[in-house]
């Protein structure tokens, strides 16, 4: 599944869902978020019942704002429309993929 840019009006609407959704927090000038892109690109089609979205921290300080994001990357881990996991700074797929599995479980 590809990965789709949300913004603030959006958010509550995308994380309200009945499975896994991520959101990947970055900024178009952030380094590690230009690292990390990719990666989630790969695992948005690798795992196929997790949702994965993109969400411009620049543009969207509300939602910043609202989950106390003060570093980017943050990738923050939704289950059932509840916040289970917050991760700042760069990860691995591996990291990433131990998270999801911790997720399902």
């Amino acid at each position: 599944m590809e990965v789709l840019e949300i913004n603030s009006q959006e958010f509550n609407e995308k994380i309200n869902t009945d499975g896994i959704v991520i959101i990947d927090c970055y900024a178009v000038w952030c380094g590690p978020c230009k690292l990390l892109g990719p990666i989630i690109d790969d695992l948005a089609h690798e795992q196929e019942d997790v949702i994965f979205y993109k969400l411009n921290v620049d543009n969207n300080d509300v939602i910043a704002k609202q989950y106390g994001i003060m570093a980017i990357p943050t990738l923050l881990f939704f289950n059932k429309g509840e916040l289970k996991e917050t991760s700042v700074g760069f990860k691995s797929k591996d990291d990433i993929i131990e998270i999801i599995n911790n997720l399902k479980k």
